[in-house]
């Protein structure tokens, strides 16, 4: 949101979904948030630095220190980092295609039912 942390991503997304969990909706404060994925060794930090919190055990959530935008998502033994499609210069660009944990989404939210859709995380 304040350009003080700056980011590239080479190479195809490993996926891309929209999150519908309690502990995103809190901590990015909207009623879900689009992520995508990538390979870490594609994801480049080139200005700034992504501040991480760990929010449940092996979890990590990494934000913007300056202004607080929520921008990453990384698990202890994931293969890859989430990402918020938000944070994109041009989040057109990624198209989610799934949505995850609707169990737990808002009742007011409607959702594509077209796309591939998981009461949970999908195995």
């Amino acid at each position: 949101m304040c350009g003080a942390v700056r980011y590239n991503v080479s190479g195809k997304s490993t996926y891309a979904g929209v999150c519908h969990c309690g502990d995103c909706r809190r901590a990015t404060g909207g009623a879900y948030v689009p992520w995508f994925g990538a390979k870490p060794s594609n994801f480049n930090v080139t200005q700034g630095k992504i501040t991480e919190h760990q929010s449940s055990p092996g979890i990590w959530r990494g934000f913007c220190n300056n202004c607080g935008s929520s921008l990453t998502f990384r698990g202890e033994g994931w293969d890859d980092i989430a990402i918020t499609i938000a944070s994109l210069d041009d989040p057109d660009a990624i198209t989610p295609e799934s949505n995850v944990f609707l169990r737990e989404r808002l009742h007011w939210v409607r959702f594509n039912e077209n796309m591939r859709n998981y009461d949970g995380f999908p195995d």
